[in-house]
């Protein structure tokens, strides 16, 4: 029985068509992989369909009654509820305000909080997270609060639940309890969407997938009768290579060097060189204090010890001294650190260049211009109008602007924080690309990744901390188990 209904959807950002006349049904009790490559309209149909965004034209339907565009509380009274790649929640509220926040218990006026905090336990416990109701959200860990912003949908008792790249910064103990809730509410009769670049994550959990290339569907079969080589076909146009592969390349001088550093958690002092050419990665599990190394290295921690760029000590606690001395940051959270959200995608892309030409310097919109095209090149970037604000663009444009804008020179060394997250496959092919390009003509990257098979492809030594402690390093060729072990196990 289909449950949603989406008929001839288009909608058009200035004269750039993002959905070109899509047509998709998500049945009862179906789980649905919607797919694509970055910029290919996938959040935009998602939005339509939460009334977040009106259509030029087309009809969304839910349980065969029309909804009128653009309306939102006509979808959450139609049980429509999405969870986005960021958690709405309120920080300064707790877990049980943040669950029925707009339709918190009352009689007469008056909030009922131990009905309240009853209520939540009991959507938790039934979702299984386990979390208490009084927990202030501020408080909680990135993984906890992506589970509270579903639990609040589902407090709501939603039957349409949307997942839009939810699991693309939760570690994968999470993802199996995410995908636990999700099977379980299928099972209830709910419609889900899932949208994920993890294409193992899709095959695990999906009925069906659809696909969508530059604003249209072109696929929509069942998971079972597809492969991932297919799949990827459809998204991008061509096949990529099977896995990550990083060629060697000749290391020369020491670029960036860590002695004796310790920051925020970091229990064990960090003591590393990485020469041009080379990658070290950093791994180990979320909490490890793989983040808090970039970030001390670049300013934005206090730290004790000592960093060097080219056997010159940088001066601690100052970003600016940072890229002044060729160190370029792309952070974890790209919309937390890496962009402001209200400028412009011309602004975002050019605050490296910015920095390092100082406070005088002329602006030149015809040179910004050439810049933002090579990036465009380069990457791949979808940006219509790169004078609107960069929040239009999709979260994996807006990942390859955080990259992009430290490309216009060649760097001394890179810190790399989950440079792929929220990204699709054909954009890491590219990245992966760029990061060889930029070895060979000598730039030093220091990476911290959470997909195994990433870092290993990718790094030629591999640093593991756990629980800001140093747990060991592991030579390029390792075995993968003995990685995961250091990271989780008892292991050294």
């Amino acid at each position: 029985m289909t449950q949603v209904r989406l008929r001839g959807i288009v909608k058009h950002f200035g004269g750039v068509a993002a959905l070109r006349g899509v047509d998709l049904d998500i049945g009862a009790g179906e789980i649905v992989g919607l797919v694509g490559e970055n910029g290919s309209g996938k959040s935009t149909l998602m939005r339509v369909l939460a009334g977040d965004e009106t259509p030029d034209a087309g009809s969304v339907e839910v349980d065969g009654v029309p909804l009128p565009h653009g309306d939102v509380p006509a979808r959450l009274a139609a049980g429509v509820g999405v969870a986005f790649q960021e958690p709405t929640l309120c920080p300064e509220l707790d877990v049980a305000e943040n669950l029925f926040l707009g339709a918190l218990p009352a009689r007469r006026g008056v909030v009922r909080w131990g009905a309240t905090r009853r209520r939540a336990t009991d959507v938790l416990a039934g979702a299984g997270v386990r979390l208490p109701a009084r927990a202030r959200v501020r408080g909680l860990s990135r993984d906890d609060s992506h589970l509270t912003d579903v639990a609040h949908l589902l407090a709501r008792r939603i039957r349409t639940l949307v997942l839009d790249e939810t699991t693309a910064s939760l570690t994968d103990d999470y993802v199996q309890r995410l995908f636990e809730i999700v099977r379980r509410e299928r099972d209830r009769g709910t419609s889900v969407v899932f949208i994920s670049h993890r294409l193992n994550e899709v095959f695990a959990l999906c009925d069906r997938i659809a696909v969508l290339r530059d604003g249209e569907l072109v696929a929509d079969r069942p998971a079972a009768g597809t492969t991932e080589a297919r799949l990827i076909r459809d998204m991008v146009g061509r096949a990529l290579a099977d896995k990550v592969v990083r060629r060697p390349v000749p290391t020369g001088e020491v670029r960036l060097t860590l002695a004796g550093v310790t920051a925020g958690r970091l229990a064990d002092p960090v003591d590393l060189e990485v020469r041009a050419g080379e990658i070290v990665g950093i791994g180990g599990l979320v909490g490890s204090g793989r983040s808090t190394v970039l970030e001390a290295v670049f300013g934005l921690r206090g730290r004790h010890g000592s960093v060097a760029v080219d056997g010159r000590p940088l001066r601690p606690g100052s970003p600016r001294a940072a890229v002044a001395a060729g160190l370029g940051y792309v952070p974890e959270d790209r919309r937390a650190h890496g962009l402001a959200m209200t400028m412009t995608v011309r602004d975002n892309a050019m605050f490296a260049e910015s920095g390092r030409r100082g406070w005088v310097s002329r602006v030149s919109r015809s040179r910004d211009s050439a810049m933002i095209a090579q990036l465009r090149d380069r990457l791949a970037l979808k940006a219509p109008d790169v004078d609107a604000p960069v929040w239009t663009l999709s979260g994996g444009n807006q990942q390859k602007i955080v990259l992009g804008r430290w490309l216009a020179g060649t760097p001394r060394a890179l810190l790399l924080d989950e440079p792929t997250r929220g990204i699709d496959v054909g954009a890491k092919e590219q990245i992966y690309e760029i990061l060889q390009a930029l070895t060979e003509q000598g730039t030093a990257v220091l990476l911290v990744s959470s997909e195994m098979e990433e870092l290993l492809a990718l790094a030629d030594r591999v640093l593991v901390l756990r629980e800001g402690r140093v747990r060991g390093w592991f030579a390029r060729g390792c075995a993968p188990e003995d990685v995961a072990t250091a990271m989780a196990g008892s292991g050294a």
